[in-house]
């Protein structure tokens, strides 16, 4: 019999040639190899956790049952922890050699959702999606769908993973959380599922319940319940492997082999993607929360489709998100799961929110403003969405292929005989039919609005983006003449908030500034007095357009203060409280600073 030394310890392994799986002729040497190769990306699932195991030293057609006790004749160096008592005793793997020294065992690892360290406090919670008879992998990746969903409707980020059989694995990370609570919480999500698709869903253990049905089973999140581990080998007729998947994989997937994995698919999927599951080990990545309180008493986040009343998961007005203005952009990964790079129009930031037939939709600006009936073919274009969908983009108008902020400041009849080309250019996808999913990752976000804006129509459209700093800085240098004010870095997997991190770069020639004063006819203001952040004050230059005269004239009416006599810029009128403002400064021989627009207006 060969024996190997792994970390200092010495293995025997048995019988390497028996074959474990005839369908393949795959033998206990390869299943042994396999786990030597995965073992840097399993142990950290498996640290810490009791382990129970099903063993099948004869192979899948052999006898089959499952350990939770040390066998006899288990090494010293092996390392076990009580479990619910001093007598009972469950092994743990800490490294590599009671790895190789189980997998000579033969069998497949399940874990608890909970650490040896804190007994009964879960940091993991887990929905395995059970298809019952005539359901199929394909019918369990549509519900895990939706399952993500719901998860997501609580802040909680969920991740996936073969269970090796016909189903799903659903992992969320947690704070520790006692197991009673959690296993209560993932009850009552799946029994809200249950009711809100009844055709596809049960959350009822008995078996005659499940025929046509996924079964929901909450139960894992029990003290006493483990889970196949990741990327354990499952004694299945194949050497399947409990391993996670993409949601963009799973989605895109067209038959039950794309969801199937083998022990020999594994070497290649762990150089393209690494650990999957690693931001369940790590809280700086995965958005970690503690386990919501059982949603009994409060309205589902999921509604039956027929329930078209209770579908508006968000209503006007929302806070959008405002990035920090910085000098250069961040690297590739300097925020947080990866950056977007998009470029930073110019034009009204706008909120739509898409309702049923019979209430119209909203365009809400970035102060609160409802401007659908100024932007009507805009206000069209999102109520083609479907009801219930909230977008985050900018209202831009072009002329001569130049973005001209100024057009969006003219009333609606003078656009129109201008012929002025309108774009509603979106960016951000804050909630679906029923759905606020401003908690979800940027770039899961961003999968759904792809496939939102496939079948959008004009003036939808999507903004220009990319993951590559150097196109970035490209666009930052050759787009000026468009009308692109700079470039904004969004980190791919942070949340719609204001704590996000989102940062802008724009171009050196454009800055804030606080108006102080009007000069001429306060209803048709020529110029504005300006302080700028190194506390120079100076008189807008050029002339104020009529439209930008117009627009100001409307947003100060109520700030108008006292008429003073300034000694270079003779009588203004002054403003009771600053307001900010954009201005372009010039770059000549005398400072000069041209008025764009009032911050607070779009």
């Amino acid at each position: 019999m060969p024996v190997t030394e792994v970390e200092g310890h010495r293995i025997t392994l048995t019988h390497l040639d028996r074959v474990l799986y005839p369908a393949t002729g795959t033998s206990k040497a390869e299943v042994v190899e396999y786990y030597v190769q995965v073992a840097a990306v399993m142990l950290p699932h498996l640290l810490d956790r009791p382990l129970s195991l099903v063993r099948f030293p004869d192979g899948v057609a052999g006898q089959r049952w499952v350990a939770k006790a040390p066998p006899q004749g288990t090494p010293a160096w092996v390392r076990t922890v009580p479990v619910g008592g001093r007598r009972r005793r469950q092994i743990v793997a800490d490294g590599l050699a009671t790895v190789v020294w189980l997998s000579n065992l033969t069998a497949e690892f399940h874990t608890v959702q909970w650490h040896a360290a804190l007994p009964g406090h879960a940091d993991r919670l887990v929905v395995d999606i059970d298809p019952g008879p005539g359901m199929d992998l394909l019918a369990s990746r549509d519900g895990a769908l939706l399952v993500r969903e719901r998860l997501a409707a609580d802040g909680l980020d969920a991740y996936v993973k073969a269970s090796g059989g016909k189903g799903l694995h659903l992992l969320v990370a947690l704070e520790p959380t006692p197991t009673d609570q959690v296993s209560a919480y993932a009850k009552a999500v799946a029994t809200e599922l249950q009711h809100a698709y009844p055709d596809l869903f049960t959350a009822v253990m008995a078996k005659a319940k499940r025929p046509g049905k996924l079964f929901l089973d909450w139960s894992q999140n029990n003290a006493a319940k483990t889970t196949a581990a990741p990327y354990t080998i499952r004694a299945q007729e194949r050497p399947t492997v409990s391993a996670p998947f993409t949601w963009q994989e799973l989605e895109a997937a067209r038959d039950e082999g794309e969801l199937t994995l083998l022990i020999d698919q594994m070497p290649d999927r762990l150089v393209r993607f690494g650990d999957l599951l690693a931001p369940l080990l790590d809280p700086d990545q995965a958005h970690v929360l503690p386990a919501p309180a059982p949603p009994a008493g409060r309205r589902p986040a999921l509604k039956p489709p027929e329930a078209e009343a209770e579908r508006w998961a968000l209503e006007p007005p929302v806070e959008v998100v405002r990035p920090k203005k910085v000098p250069t952009l961040p690297s590739e990964r300097g925020l947080r799961g990866g950056v977007r790079f998009e470029v930073k129009l110019d034009g009204f930031r706008i909120c739509g929110f898409s309702y049923a037939n019979e209430r119209p939709p909203v365009l809400q600006t970035r102060s609160g403003r409802n401007v659908a009936a100024d932007f009507p073919l805009v206000a069209r274009a999102v109520a083609e969405l479907p009801a219930g969908t909230v977008v985050d983009g900018e209202l831009c108008a072009w002329r001569e292929g130049r973005l001209e902020f100024e057009q969006l400041l003219r009333t609606r009849r003078a656009r129109e005989q201008g012929q002025i080309a309108l774009a509603y250019v979106v960016f951000d996808l804050l909630a679906l039919p029923g759905r606020d999913i401003r908690s979800r990752p940027l770039h899961q976000r961003l999968d759904h609005l792809d496939r939102l804006l496939r079948t959008a129509r004009p003036p939808l459209q999507p903004i220009l983006a990319t993951t590559d700093r150097a196109t970035a800085l490209e666009w930052m240098e050759h787009l000026t003449a468009q009308g692109i004010e700079g470039v904004v870095a969004k980190g791919l997997d942070t949340p719609y908030d204001r704590h996000a991190g989102w940062v802008k770069v724009r171009h050196a020639d454009t800055t804030d500034a606080h108006i102080l004063a009007l000069a001429g006819n306060p209803k048709r203001p020529t110029a504005v007095l300006l302080r700028l952040d190194d506390g120079t004050t100076l008189l807008s230059s050029p002339a104020l357009d009529p439209a930008q005269a117009g627009a100001l004239a409307r947003n100060v009416s109520g700030l108008l203060g006292e008429q003073v006599h300034h000694a270079e810029h003779g009588t203004l009128t002054a403003l009771t409280e600053p307001l900010l403002a954009e201005v372009r400064l010039g770059t000549g021989r005398h400072r000069m600073a041209g008025f764009i627009r009032i911050r607070a207006s779009g």
